[in-house]
Parts: structure tokens; C-alpha cells; sequence
């Protein structure tokens, strides 16, 4: 399976790290500043290699290079472009839509540890190691005594999450998890309203869940 991915300011470096790991990774990055709206998008700078990947992770934050993706995607070998950054790369339905009438499916998260798991044909390997983590936790004498990241977020936080909680009280461990998230450090938005509250809280319910796990398991 071959992933590309679309870098642009700070933004997809980590999940180049993480994704390369894994899989073919092709990497094309785009200038740190780019005008509000793009006149002529069709003329948007982007290598056919792009488009002979199995899936697009997009890091753009423009809606303009969002929709050409999708457009040149068409009848090309891609399958699924993902969108993080929510409405900076655009609004949800137009691109969903867009996503129909070019035959792409088309993945749009505030945050990449949001990324639901797909089993679509040929997309599904890549969902099985990345998208909305989930861990799995080994319990004794009320401790974390090993944890093992079954999926991984995108940008790979999920796995300094797990390093940071082994050892802790299971009590203590899930809003840890959230901490150590934000720590990592994530890049979603910040202040009240910001997503790095949601990408906090699901790293919390996912350990939470895995801690659940354990105890069924030691009961049974």
C-alpha cells in the first residue's frame, strides 16, 4: 500500500514518521504560505506520483488544494482522501460530495485521532494501524503493568501516550492519557473551544476502554 502525503508548515511531518513505518510513503510539500482563495486551482503544483498512492493524508488546511485533490483523483488509483483540520480543509459536505461525484471516498476529521476505521476494500490495511487509537492493557495490583497500541492516531501520539502511563494507577492512568496527549505535543487548535480537548478526551475514553477490557478479562 502506498500513501502520500501532503506537508505543509509544521503540519504531517509526524505522520510521515508514523506511516513510513508501516507502508510506502510519497511526500509533497506545499509552500507555508498560500493566498486565501486560489484563483486557478488546476494550475496547483501537484506530482502525478500523488495520485499512484492508494490513499492521500492532506495536511494542506486549504480547502482550494482539498477540492483539486479530490478532482484529479478521479479515475487515478487513489481510493480515500483524508482531510484533518476540519473546516480549514474545507466544508465537510461539499468535499463529501465532491468525493461521490469523483468516486473517492473522502475521510474529513477535526483531528486525525478522530479517523474512524474503514474496512473498504483496499483502504482497510492502512485503518487496521491508524486512525482512532485503541489500546490494550495488561492489570495488576491496580496498575498499568504494560499497555500495547493495537491502532494508532496518525500522528503517532498515541504511542507516547502508552509509554507514559505504564506504571500508573488505573484510576489515575485515563485522564493522564488525555494530559500526555496534549503534551505530545498536539497540534489541533488551542484556547476553550479549541480540538485539542476532543483529541485529549478520546486517548481518555480509549484507555478507559482498555482498562475495562482487562478487568472483564480477569473476572471471566
Amino acid at each position: 500500500m502506498r500513501v502520500a502525503i501532503l506537508l505543509r508548515k509544521k503540519y504531517g511531518k509526524r505522520a510521515v514518521e508514523q506511516i513510513s513505518k508501516k507502508f510506502d510513503v510519497v511526500t509533497f510539500r506545499l509552500p507555508d504560505e498560500l493566498p486565501e482563495l486560489i484563483d486557478e486551482p488546476e494550475e496547483i503544483e501537484l506530482p502525478d506520483e500523488i495520485f499512484d498512492s492508494d490513499i492521500i493524508l492532506s495536511y494542506a488546511l486549504h480547502p482550494d488544494v482539498s477540492y483539486e485533490l479530490i478532482r484529479r483523483s478521479e479515475g487515478k488509483n487513489v481510493k480515500a482522501v483524508i482531510l484533518p483540520g476540519g473546516p480549514k480543509s474545507g466544508s465537510r459536505t461539499q468535499l463529501k460530495e465532491l468525493g461521490e461525484k469523483h468516486g473517492v471516498k473522502v475521510i474529513w476529521e477535526d483531528v486525525c485521532c478522530a479517523t474512524p476505521f474503514m474496512d473498504d476494500e483496499g483502504i482497510a490495511e492502512f485503518f487496521a494501524e491508524f486512525g482512532l487509537p485503541e489500546f490494550e492493557v495488561d492489570v495488576e495490583d491496580g496498575k498499568i503493568k504494560d499497555v500495547r497500541v493495537k491502532r494508532s492516531a496518525i500522528c503517532g501520539s498515541s504511542y507516547f501516550v502508552a509509554e507514559k502511563i505504564r506504571g500508573l494507577d488505573i484510576d489515575e492512568a485515563p485522564a493522564k492519557a488525555g494530559y500526555f496527549t496534549q503534551i505530545y505535543p498536539c497540534f489541533a487548535s488551542r484556547g476553550i473551544d479549541g480540538k485539542i480537548h476532543r483529541a485529549a478526551h478520546i486517548h481518555k475514553r480509549q484507555v478507559e476502554r482498555a482498562i475495562e477490557r482487562a478487568k472483564e478479562k480477569y473476572q471471566e
